[in-house]
């Protein structure tokens, strides 16, 4: 006797595939020019740097090698101490930490999973040379309030922008608030050739651009030679391989062109789940963009009453066949943070919210259907009593994170 068939499942993430990247790979094998800096680069870069107004653009092969070079161009070393926010995935930190800087973490807004300006500022000493700020989402950090304690301190601002790619803040690209900005344009991120990313540069110091360049190089001034300034190139300072292939590229430029219609199937699915999880009167706060942003809905981030309930509501909809997840560990209560002693050790609005978050599925391979089995889910899930779970557990939870 056969099993009935369960449901259609739903995955997390499916990159989108814009139309012209088969077409576009082939025009660029056809040229056979595949290492950076061939047609495909230039064009992309160029629709790139259009695209967000930025002084200069590099194509890197992920935000990570976009935030090293932003690390190693900025100077940074030993005695000087760069703010992160705890709640970010560790390379945000990883990128600054192997210049030699200090890592100091910051504090969160359970209200947005972003940096807290207030915290911030408490963290801020003569030592500090950077802040990083993570958007989270698709939403944005307050730039504004960020902006106005980095400026009177003449601190750099580098946004990782990693999930930010589509989203504008006040009309403005996410990525060009601060010195530098860095997007991912890795397989799970909105707009996708793999594995990418960029580093967008947001001044017009000369010598700022000018270790931009040689870092790019390797290490060397053959910017110049490329320029006919120079006839030979020598070893400049410190540098390595950052930048994005050919093919890579010719499939960023596909994307980059289809990024409107992306972005409106994205906005149209969140916009039915946020609008039904609304309606529910669950135990779930879902946290979206300000009114000063436009998402690029990279998910839809939901904090629920405790660690157990969003447990619960994940296994659940696991049964469902839509697959959501839990994120980051706050970077503080890593063995990595106390090992080299990264301060604060405690950061109370991160360690109650992290276990409390769930991030729910938003992409271009989802049906009207599945949005309709998404929220028929969440109706059972109600009905069977989803906020009277656990709660004893929960509190010890929280208290085992408190004493980490």
């Amino acid at each position: 006797m056969m099993k009935p068939a369960g449901p259609t499942p739903v995955p997390f993430h499916t990159p989108h595939r814009a139309p012209g990247q088969a077409d576009y790979v082939m025009q660029a094998l056809r040229h056979g020019h595949l290492r950076p800096g061939g047609p495909f680069s230039r064009k992309t870069e160029a629709w790139l740097a259009a695209y967000t107004g930025a002084e200069s653009v590099v194509l890197t092969h992920s935000c990570t090698a976009a935030m090293e070079i932003a690390a190693l161009a900025l100077g940074l070393g030993a005695g000087d101490e760069v703010i992160v926010p705890t709640f970010t995935f560790c390379a945000t930190a990883t990128a600054f930490e192997r210049t030699g800087a200090r890592i100091v973490f910051c504090d969160i807004d359970p209200a947005t999973m972003m940096m807290d300006p207030d915290d911030l500022e408490r963290r801020i000493s003569d030592r500090t040379k950077v802040i990083v700020v993570t958007h989270y989402g698709g939403a944005s950090a307050n730039m504004e309030a960020i902006g106005v304690i980095a400026d009177k301190r003449s601190i750099h601002i580098v946004e990782d922008a990693a999930q930010g790619f589509g989203s504008t803040r006040n009309g403005c690209a996410l990525g060009t608030f601060g010195t530098f900005g860095a997007f991912s344009f890795h397989e799970t991120k909105v707009v996708s050739c793999g594995q990418g990313g960029a580093l967008i540069v947001n001044t017009d110091d000369p010598a700022l651009l000018e270790r931009v360049s040689s870092i790019v190089e390797r290490g060397t001034d053959h910017a110049r030679v490329k320029l006919g300034v120079k006839s030979f190139y020598e070893w400049t300072g410190p540098g390595s391989s950052f930048l994005l292939g050919e093919l890579e590229a010719a499939i960023l430029l596909a994307e980059f062109e289809a990024l409107q219609e992306n972005l409106a199937s994205r906005t149209h699915i969140a916009s039915m789940m946020i609008h039904g999880l609304e309606e529910a009167a669950l135990p779930l706060a879902v946290i979206g963009a300000d009114g000063q942003t436009k998402s690029n809905f990279h998910f839809i981030p939901v904090l629920a009453e405790s660690t157990v309930t969003a447990t619960h509501l994940k296994l659940h909809l696991k049964r469902n066949g839509i697959d959501s997840r839990q994120h980051y560990v706050p970077l503080h209560l890593s063995p990595r943070a106390r090992e080299m002693n990264y301060g604060p050790a405690k950061l109370p609005a991160a360690e109650q919210a992290w276990g409390r978050l769930l991030r729910l599925p938003v992409h271009t391979g989802m049906r009207d259907e599945d949005i309709t089995a998404f929220l028929a889910s969440l109706e059972a899930w109600r009905i069977t009593g989803c906020s009277k779970q656990g709660i004893g557990e929960d509190a010890a939870q929280r208290r085992s994170i408190r004493s980490a």
